[in-house]
């Protein structure tokens, strides 16, 4: 685990096997990442635990790397979202990215929505379970190119599909919207098709040659 600083949040980070080893084959796409955040209790593993496995996935493609992101303020809107993006600009000023999608559950859907719209670098973002509260940005996303998913249990008793949907209907294309029967809050039930639709997102989005 690295801390940059005291205005940086603690982070998990997981390089790409071309950057271990200068001999391996140049990809054929810019260097990427996929940053994760949790909800308001703050950690590293997001829902069902599945941000590790998202990790270990995503950073097993050349050129892209892995963060988990841990808040130094959970539930804390503002701060929340400046870790957010202080940590998108660390990753482009160490790490040369030129291109991110952002992972949120819950509070963290509010958190990834509103850094998508004010970082040039975000391609698209998925939440899991999202509130809807602090997310009035989410219709700024499509005007700046960037794809939105959904992602929600139909039985979650902490916040509602409703709250997906809305986020749905206010966002522009493109976008998708995944709802899944009997599951709740941390989508325990279908964790690894949420686990697998958030990974073909991310790769479809970060893979493509510029």
């Amino acid at each position: 685990m690295a801390n940059h600083g005291s205005e940086m949040p603690q982070m998990r980070i997981r390089l790409p096997v071309n950057l271990k080893n200068p001999d391996a084959p140049a990809p054929t796409y810019p260097r990427g990442a996929i940053l994760m955040v949790a909800g308001a209790g703050g950690g590293f593993t997001g829902p069902a635990g599945m941000y590790p496995e998202l990790s270990e996935a995503i950073s097993a493609y050349p050129n892209l790397i892995a963060v988990q992101t841990g808040y130094r303020y959970p539930g804390e809107l503002k701060p929340c979202v400046e870790d957010t993006i202080n940590t998108l600009n660390m990753l482009r000023k160490e790490y040369n990215v030129e291109r991110a999608v952002l992972v949120g559950w819950s509070f963290g859907g509010a958190v990834v929505i509103s850094a998508a719209a004010a970082h040039p670098v975000v391609k698209g973002i998925a939440t899991i379970a999202s509130q809807t509260a602090g997310t009035n940005d989410v219709g700024k996303l499509a005007g700046q190119g960037k794809a939105c998913l959904f992602i929600h249990g139909k039985a979650d008793a902490c916040l509602p599909p409703r709250c997906s949907e809305q986020l749905y209907s206010l966002a522009g294309q493109p976008k998708q919207l995944v709802l899944f029967e009997n599951d709740n809050h941390g989508v325990t039930v279908h964790k690894e098709e949420a686990r697998s639709k958030i990974e073909s997102f991310v790769i479809g989005l970060l893979t493509t040659a510029s």
